[in-house]
């Protein structure tokens, strides 16, 4: 993609491709198989300094904050070279991520459409920005231009399931923004994010990511004194009534069902009236059924696998946990017999508005359709 040669342990870092402190890696496993796919340049806390020191050094060394000019023509470039690029980034992300090509409009079409709209609150600051493996490159990409555009510079630290993608970005940014603008590190420990938080050279935190992670994102940056962004999603619920029925259940399953479910805020739940419950549960099964599973680099593919064995088996768990709390399954309910990691597009019913998978983010291919009193006074 990039001019650039490939090398596992090297990280684009203050304008070159700089070698990790303790050369090492990790794999990147392709989640429709389960195999390795490459290596990834695994980072430490001494790297993370050396890219909180080169961002600091660029904000405050250089004109970028300054020079309107210089920064508007670089970030026109930057722009139109993630545009021309677009094609090889849908297929890394559903390479190494599993997002479905079908699904680049919102994973990747309109965050590069977006990326150079002004946020008007946004000051020039040093900023770590922190993404989830659930979205690949579309939080990366408009953090990292809201950033920008106000002339402030970034270190990007992207989860590991995402990690290749951020390199891209990265090293595409070697070849057009000054030295230091923008910085990828990737890491599978979870220490190098929250060194990030408590950097003096940084003076902003965006999380994007589960909640448990962001609380403790939230409160060591809190206590080192940094501005913060914090999205940590949740559950969502759609409720039907007589009228919308149909048309609000299988909009739920088609929210659900793409990506394998991995998205924040998506209406994993469907609330309805009891007398039509056997009704929308029909509905829904009908919906997710005629989904299509496979392989996310197929156009017609809206269901891939979920990113990671991690992902996977917590998505198990919350099934079994389905069962101990009154869920019966209408459809799915189990991991598919195949390699890499894959679940069922799954349909649940018998559960109450408390329960936990009502309550809570499954993050997986998921649908629960639940009785509701309010759904039958609407």
């Amino acid at each position: 993609m990039s001019k650039r040669l490939r090398s596992a342990a090297v990280l684009p870092v203050d304008g070159v491709e700089l070698s990790t402190a303790e050369q090492r890696t990790f794999p990147a496993l392709e989640p429709t198989t389960g195999e390795p796919l490459w290596q990834v340049p695994d980072a430490g806390v001494e790297d993370a300094v050396t890219a909180a020191t080169a961002a600091r050094r660029a904000l405050l060394e250089t004109p970028w904050s300054t020079d309107l000019t210089l920064r508007s023509d670089a970030l026109r470039r930057f722009h139109e070279a993630l545009h021309d690029r677009a094609d090889d980034f849908a297929l890394l992300m559903a390479t190494e991520a599993g997002v479905p090509v079908a699904l680049r409009a919102d994973h990747l079409d309109a965050p590069i459409a977006q990326m150079l709209v002004e946020d008007r609150d946004q000051q020039p600051a040093v900023t770590a920005v922190i993404t989830p493996g659930t979205s690949p490159l579309a939080v990366a990409i408009e953090e990292v231009g809201r950033v920008l555009v106000a002339g402030g510079t970034v270190v990007l630290k992207p989860a590991v399931e995402a990690s290749s993608a951020a390199l891209e970005l990265g090293r595409i940014a070697l070849d057009i923004l000054p030295r230091g603008v923008l910085n990828v590190i990737t890491s599978r420990d979870v220490d190098v994010a929250i060194a990030l938080t408590q950097d003096p050279r940084i003076d902003a935190v965006s999380f994007t990511g589960s909640a448990v992670s962001g609380e403790r994102v939230l409160v060591a940056a809190t206590r080192a004194g940094k501005a913060t962004r914090i999205d940590v999603g949740g559950a969502s619920a759609a409720q039907a009534t007589d009228d919308d029925l149909a048309e609000v259940v299988r909009a739920a399953a088609a929210a659900v069902v793409a990506n394998a479910g991995q998205g924040c805020r998506l209406p994993t739940s469907v609330l309805v009236p009891p007398h039509r419950h056997d009704e929308a549960l029909a509905l829904a099964v009908e919906a997710m059924e005629s989904a299509v599973v496979g392989d996310p680099t197929d156009p017609a593919t809206r269901c891939g696998p979920l990113r990671s064995r991690v992902a996977r088996d917590r998505v198990l768990r919350y099934l079994a946990l389905a069962a101990s709390e009154g869920g019966t399954v209408a459809t799915g309910g189990h991991a598919l017999d195949r390699p890499g990691w894959w679940i069922a597009p799954t349909v649940m019913g018998g559960l109450s508005p408390q329960s936990r998978l009502v309550r809570e983010e499954v993050l997986g291919p998921v649908l629960m359709v639940v009785a509701d009193d309010a759904s039958a006074r609407a």
